[in-house]
């Protein structure tokens, strides 16, 4: 009997709780882990939404009747084989399929104008894009 992670374990009671354990349960984590206390901060407001909807879905007799059921499905299932890792052939071939349209050093103008790009990627092209500039102007003043 494989364990599930459920409601009951996001708000900390037993799953046999009667609704007066859960509500003071809520109004605890609710108290311990409100945004406010946190500075507003992404994972406090992550955590808070966990409670907020495992207590919406344990007030409710049809709700935590249907969470029920679905744990004892869940449970009495048997438990799933692990994937095997797609191996690196295959994933250099999903990739060499993916990008063959695209060159493979990318410009220093596209690094600079992408949205999605680590620092270390744009402080690269900002120095290749300083070295073509200057590479330029040296051929463009020995012509004349």
């Amino acid at each position: 009997m494989a364990h599930v992670h459920t409601h009951y374990d996001n708000l900390k009671v037993a799953r046999d709780a009667p609704p007066e354990v859960i509500r003071a349960a809520y109004k605890t984590l609710c108290q311990k882990y409100h945004p406010d206390r946190h500075g507003d901060s992404a994972e406090a407001i992550r955590v808070i939404q966990i409670i907020n909807t495992a207590y919406s879905v344990l007030s409710d007799p049809a709700k935590r009747k249907e969470h029920d059921e679905w744990i004892a499905r869940a449970e009495a299932a048997p438990p799933e084989k692990p994937r095997d890792a797609p191996r690196a052939e295959a994933a250099e071939s999903r990739h060499a399929r993916r990008h063959s349209h695209r060159s493979h050093r990318r410009s220093a103008l596209d690094l600079l104008y992408s949205r999605h790009r680590p620092s270390h990627q744009l402080a690269r092209a900002v120095h290749r894009a300083l070295v073509s500039l200057e590479e330029f102007t040296k051929k463009l003043f020995r012509r004349a």
